[in-house]
């Protein structure tokens, strides 16, 4: 029983505790095969212990041991999975390497760790995926058909967040409809309480607020109805939200914040406008203060001590899950800003802001 990482090769019938040479709440991820144990630290590096020659590692393990392969050029990575007799490792860059038997591979040396040729077009859906799996000799990757956003956004169909209309009885949000139909919504809601049944009604709301197609044909049908077709590649929900960013007209609120780099000696302060079911759907902080101001407020200061431009990227953030940064914006200041953005604003706490910052910085 070496994978269990106890430094000698003895059955152990109850939980012990095992040395490691980093802090416990480092690991971000345990993998366990047939024969061997990995461990990922959140700053992306391997150890492994057990019968690691069954996947090439050269020889047994007793104790956890670092994997040295992408420690020469700082690789940092992602994830791990383990099946019988394969082990793979996906990179930060979204490079798979394979060690053991794969079906997907034509190399005849198992015990030599290659990298996959995927290519631009799988490479870039990995970038979406949620769970990585192996299965003997098989890798499996579910890819996450919603984002951060969407994840976000379908609290408000289960809890219906600051609504002003309904469907069905159904709590909706008037201007949503209206953005991703592109229809007035009584028009909306007249066809589909009078064409619709009540669960036909439901998936035609999910897809409004998470991008997700459930009665694939039906719900087509009645998208196509309203003039829209291939909805799942022509009408993402983060364009049709980029549409309502800071936008005036259609805005239900308006949040102050203070404008330090005004030229005035008299400090400044911008009125940016939200709206409010979205900045309460993505943020506990947002959701917090207005459910508990006076309804008839119609602006709030935002007391963070960010800079607006911060603020902005921030807002943006939460209307599509994007940081539009620039030639003109200073990352080191703003990345600075960001450390503690997700805690501050109480985000999802999976999302990685400053991985995302890294990865808009480059482009």
């Amino acid at each position: 029983m070496c994978e269990l990482g106890l430094g000698h090769k003895n059955n152990v019938l109850t939980p012990t505790q095992i040395k490691i040479e980093f802090p416990v709440k480092k690991i971000s991820k345990i993998r366990h095969a047939y024969t061997f144990t990995s461990i990922l630290t959140n700053d992306g590096k391997l150890y492994v212990t057990g019968l690691t020659s069954r996947t090439g590692f050269g020889s047994d393990l007793t104790e956890f041991t670092q994997y040295p392969q992408f420690t020469k050029n700082n690789t940092v990575i992602k994830d791990i999975g383990g099946g019988y007799s394969l082990f793979v490792i996906l990179t930060q860059d979204y490079e798979i390497w394979v060690q053991g038997q794969f079906a997907g591979s034509n190399s005849s040396n198992s015990k030599v760790i290659r990298k996959i040729q995927t290519g631009t077009k799988i490479t870039q859906e990995l970038s979406s995926y949620n769970i990585m799996r192996c299965c003997d000799r098989n890798l499996i990757f579910f890819l996450q058909s919603n984002t951060y956003l969407t994840q976000d956004l379908g609290k408000l169909l289960k809890n219906g967040y600051f609504s002003d209309c309904n469907i069905q009885n159904i709590a909706v949000h008037k201007i949503l409809i209206e953005t991703r139909i592109g229809k007035s919504f009584d028009l909306i809601k007249k066809y589909l309480e009078s064409n619709c049944k009540l669960k036909e009604i439901q998936a035609v709301l999910k897809w409004i607020y998470c991008d997700e197609m459930i009665n694939f044909k039906r719900t087509n049908e009645i998208l196509n109805h309203f003039g829209i077709q291939d909805a799942q590649k022509t009408k993402l929900l983060k364009n049709d939200l980029k549409k309502l960013l800071f936008d005036e007209q259609t805005s239900d609120f308006k949040l102050v914040v203070k404008n330090e780099d005004d030229e005035d000696e008299d400090e400044d302060e911008e009125e940016l406008p939200i709206h409010k079911f979205i900045l309460a759907a993505r943020s506990g902080l947002f959701l917090n203060m207005f459910e508990n101001l006076d309804q008839n407020l119609q602006k709030v200061k935002d007391y963070s001590g960010k800079s607006l431009e911060t603020i902005e990227l921030l807002i943006s953030f939460l209307y599509t899950d994007e940081l539009p940064i620039t030639a003109d914006t200073d990352q080191e200041f703003i990345k600075e800003e960001f450390e503690d953005i997700v805690e501050y604003y109480q985000l999802n706490p999976k999302i990685p802001i400053l991985d995302i910052f890294e990865k808009c910085s480059k482009k």
